[in-house]
Formats: structure tokens, C-alpha cells, sequence
């Protein structure tokens, strides 16, 4: 199970909702949060198998930068959650639809299915 957790998601009211639902079930986790690449910093170079990556779809859509570094991290093992949309993905990750529910998120990091296409997309 995930240890640390990054949040890439524009919307702070969205980021706030899943800080308080990882925060409550995870709460001897570590989390990093933004609205962008840069705001997370360091932390999205250094992350591995014992985190999880949460990224809205839409920014994927706007930076070829950040769909580069998602995959570099998926390629290290992290396991990689898009919120929203599922779009064509380079890597392995697993989509929960928006909005979503505090139960949709514990189950996505709890079972870690994944998908490489929209049509294997799981959407939980």
C-alpha cells in the first residue's frame, strides 16, 4: 500500500477533498500536493512503488512535460491514478471518474488495476 502521495489537480477544492480523504484513511502518510508540475517540486522525482500519483486529466492534456515526468514515475513503479476522463496514456494507470467518492479513491489505491487505453480503463 501507498505510503506517499502526490496530487497534481487545479482545483482547490478537489485538492483539498482528497487530501482530507488520504489524510484520514493514510494518516502516517506523507503528501504533496499542486496545482501544476512545478508546484510539486522535487517530490514527483523522487517517488517509487510506494507511491501513488493523482493527476487530472485534463492537465496531462495541456503539458507533454508532465504526461513526460507521469510516465518516468510509472515507469518507477508508482502507480499512476487520472481523475477524469480517461485519455490515450503512454503508461499504465487507472481512471476514476469525476466527481468521485471517498470510497472510489481508498478502492483505486487498495486495488491497483490498471490500463493502458480507454477502453481498459478502469473506472471505479
Amino acid at each position: 500500500m501507498s505510503k506517499n502521495f502526490i496530487i497534481i489537480e487545479s482545483d482547490p477544492i478537489v485538492c483539498m477533498d482528497l487530501e482530507g480523504m488520504l489524510i484520514s484513511r493514510y494518516a502516517d502518510s506523507h503528501i504533496a500536493s499542486g496545482a501544476s508540475l512545478q508546484d510539486i517540486g522535487a517530490a514527483i522525482y523522487n517517488c517509487g512503488p510506494d507511491t501513488t500519483l493523482f493527476v487530472r486529466a485534463g492537465l496531462l492534456k495541456e503539458s507533454s512535460d508532465l504526461t513526460r515526468v507521469i510516465q518516468m514515475a510509472a515507469t518507477r513503479g508508482s502507480h499512476i491514478v487520472i481523475m477524469g476522463q480517461c485519455v490515450d496514456l503512454p503508461f499504465p494507470a487507472t481512471c476514476v471518474d469525476l466527481p468521485f467518492t471517498t470510497d472510489m479513491v481508498i478502492s483505486v489505491i487498495d486495488s491497483r488495476h490498471t490500463c493502458t487505453d480507454n477502453e481498459g480503463c478502469t473506472s471505479s
